[in-house]
């Protein structure tokens, strides 16, 4: 009647997936921005800070990951929303080539 919760190795990696993706883009973008900063470039949020992007994400993808059911298409959901986190570091490779003028706020 009770169903035990037993998560075998493989079910337990597609669920780290999104999180490790994650922390991923949000590190890239992190990386992206201190480089350049480095080179004279602005932040246009003064209030960005990897900690809270990394909690924004992680928390969108454990509500995901939890609410959604595990079936096709509604699994691929949490790894589209932490791949996300690489746009942010795509728009600082840009700025930094000067192939754009950044976001304006």
């Amino acid at each position: 009647m009770f169903r035990t919760i037993h998560m075998d190795f493989m079910d337990m990696k597609m669920w780290m997936q999104p999180f490790f993706l994650a922390f991923g883009g949000v590190l890239s973008d992190y990386v992206t921005t201190i480089l350049g900063l480095s080179m004279g470039f602005c932040e246009a949020c003064q209030q960005y800070h990897p900690v809270w992007a990394l909690t924004f994400f992680g928390g969108s993808v454990a509500v995901l990951t939890v609410t959604l059911p595990r079936k096709r298409p509604w699994n691929l959901c949490p790894i589209g929303l932490a791949s996300a986190s690489y746009l942010g570091a795509a728009n600082n490779i840009l700025v930094i080539l000067g192939l754009s003028a950044g976001i304006a706020i």
